[in-house]
């Protein structure tokens, strides 16, 4: 969709290739290093685990690598991908121009954007998709060495198709769609049902627009709303999904979005938010550490915050939070390489 100059190319295929090293080898090493120290022991939470490694180079340099890798491939000064869009803003024209009144597409200039999105630059990236013309473009290049042991968009299709397994669905909403990659996915596992995606960032609205036109499906729809005021009427869907939404919200916000979800929903309709969870203590040490290292200030909260007691406080019932494998044998504990813990929170609307 976007080329770069070779010199840019060569640094973020660079980068990409660090990542997998990351993943895949600096990863298993730093594991091995904490079976040693802690010898048997099962730390009880996630401060004594890390405690196990406050002296280890290994984990300084995992850490190092994460943080500062991210930063490079948005924020390098001459060949980051920031400072590659801000060269070629002819380019980044022709790849948007699809959007221009596209049937797929509903902006709104006049919507707020939350303060606490504002607060920071969530995943490194600056501005927070609403700084640019070109923040849809990044996102996309971005996402793809964001989860380096699955195919590009593999968790989102994997999703859609778990939804599928559990019914026809005649209309969905998507909240913090991005710029589609999960609501794609389930525009196409649900050719007969009206799907809505919905996001702050006008960047990555115009991006999933121009996505929609090259490849459908046709009964998908992109609209610039907040989640936590949707503005759509009381019981508009059978099914409300997002995407890694949760835990980039302040706790009340996430109690909030809950409350507009079950607002939504029709009686009898279903929620399944797809999101991080990990309460073992080695691993909820490492997903909190990331938070710091990527920017994600909401998630160590979200991580601690009692998920069951929240749904069901929204009204929800059938309640249930379970692990989900973004790829095949990802959930098998012996896998060996970095993952995201995906699981899956779901409620249904009673219904009466």
């Amino acid at each position: 969709m976007h080329r770069f100059d070779r010199s840019t190319t060569a640094f973020q295929e660079f980068i990409a290739s660090m990542r997998q090293h990351w993943a895949n080898r600096m990863y298993p090493a730093l594991v091995a290093e904490y079976r040693a120290r802690a010898a048997g022991d099962a730390p009880d939470s996630a401060e004594a685990a890390g405690a196990l490694l406050s002296d280890s180079a290994t984990y300084r340099w995992f850490g190092f690598v994460e943080r500062h890798f991210q930063r490079m491939k948005y924020s390098d000064p001459q060949w980051g991908l920031a400072a590659a869009f801000e060269r070629d803003p002819e380019g980044v024209a022709r790849a948007l121009a699809a959007a221009e009144g596209s049937r797929y597409l509903t902006l709104d200039p006049e919507l707020a954007i939350p303060a606490y999105y504002r607060a920071v630059d969530i995943h490194q990236h600056p501005g927070n998709l609403v700084g640019a013309p070109y923040d849809g473009l990044m996102y996309l290049i971005s996402a793809a060495s964001i989860h380096p042991t699955t195919r590009r968009f593999e968790a989102h299709e994997r999703f859609a198709a778990w939804l599928a397994d559990r019914g026809r669905f005649e209309r969905v909403l998507d909240m913090g769609c991005g710029f589609g990659k999960s609501t794609l996915p389930i525009a196409r596992a649900f050719p007969e049902a009206e799907v809505i995606g919905i996001e702050l960032s006008e960047p990555c609205l115009r991006l999933a627009a121009v996505m929609a036109e090259e490849s459908g499906p046709a009964n998908v729809h992109f609209a610039q709303k907040d989640a936590l005021r949707t503005g759509h009427a009381d019981g508009s869907f059978d099914l409300v999904t997002s995407t890694q939404l949760l835990h980039e919200l302040p706790l009340r916000e996430v109690r909030n979005l809950l409350a507009e979800s079950f607002r939504l929903s029709r009686p009898g309709g279903w929620v399944v938010h797809l999101d991080f969870r990990c309460h073992e203590p080695w691993k909820q040490f490492l997903i909190e550490g990331h938070a710091v290292r990527n920017n994600e200030g909401y998630l160590p909260q979200f991580n601690r915050m009692d998920m069951q007691a929240a749904l069901r406080a929204a009204g929800f019932e059938e309640v249930g939070i379970e692990p989900f494998a973004e790829a095949e044998g990802v959930t098998d504990p012996a896998w060996p390489y970095w993952r995201f813990p995906w699981t899956l929170f779901a409620g249904r609307r009673p219904l009466k």
